[in-house]
C-alpha cells in the first residue's frame, strides 16, 4: 500500500486489489493479446465521504510508480 496526497490536500490510500488475466501468448508478444494489468483501489483516509476509486494499470509493484504517476492515475480513476 501506498500513500498519497492529491492537489485539495486529501490523503489517499493505493492498494493493489487484483490483476486482470490477460492473454499470455506461447509464441512471442503479440499486438492482439492483451497484458495482465493491475487493478489499483484508491481510499480517501482524510475525507470519508469520497467514495473509492478503481483503475487498471499496467503490472508491477506499487513501489514502482513514482507519487506523480499514482496521482495522474486517481485523477482519472472512476468511482468504485
Amino acid at each position: 500500500m501506498r500513500w498519497i496526497t492529491d492537489d485539495a490536500g486529501r490523503r489517499w490510500s493505493a492498494e493493489r486489489v487484483g490483476r486482470t488475466s490477460g492473454i499470455v501468448s506461447t509464441k512471442g508478444k503479440a499486438a492482439s493479446f492483451p497484458e495482465p494489468a493491475d487493478i489499483v483501489r484508491f481510499a480517501c483516509a482524510s475525507d470519508p465521504g469520497e467514495p473509492p476509486r478503481e483503475v487498471t494499470t499496467r503490472a508491477g509493484l506499487l513501489e514502482q510508480f513514482t507519487e506523480s504517476e499514482l496521482k495522474a492515475l486517481l485523477n482519472v480513476a472512476p468511482r468504485a
